[in-house]
């Protein structure tokens, strides 16, 4: 009777009746707050998913690790089903964090820079000799240098 049902929590005869989800839906039940219940709450007023979202406000606060090494701990929100979405760095998982975004953005213009040098065959041979990259190194130093005085 509870085959689609996903828990950590060993199953116990209550005599509750649970009636049999469809079979393309699964239900999953877990902790997705940072703080622990001693008792879990019964919450009968919802008629949507979006009453639940709103009624428990599930958050949890995660520890990643910037570029430099640090611990930074960032607070995640849910407010839909959508916001555990990665999709390929594309769900609202990663949008929804700050951290998160700022690394996808960081490898998304990794790959584009790494895409312009495998498309480029003028480029592959600057960077294969030493003498014109580090011409270029330098070059593209001057200009990040001019953009950053721009700014100022």
């Amino acid at each position: 009777m509870k085959e689609n049902f996903i828990s950590r929590f060993d199953e116990e005869d209550n005599g509750a009746k649970v009636n049999l989800l469809d079979a393309n839906k699964t239900l999953l039940i877990d902790q997705f707050t940072s703080e622990a219940t001693e008792e879990p709450e019964l919450f009968e007023g919802a008629k949507t998913m979006a009453d639940v979202f709103e009624h428990f406000k599930p958050s949890v606060d995660v520890d990643f690790q910037n570029e430099n090494g640090e611990t930074v701990t960032e607070t995640l929100h849910f407010n839909e089903m959508k916001d555990f979405d990665v999709n390929g760095g594309k769900g609202n998982l990663v949008s929804n964090s700050k951290i998160l975004s700022d690394i996808k953005l960081h490898a998304d213009n990794a790959a584009k820079v790494n895409k312009q040098i495998e498309q480029n065959s003028k480029l592959r041979a600057i960077l294969k000799d030493s003498q014109s990259r580090d011409d270029l190194k330098a070059l593209l130093q001057s200009m990040l240098d001019e953009l950053e005085q721009s700014q100022e």
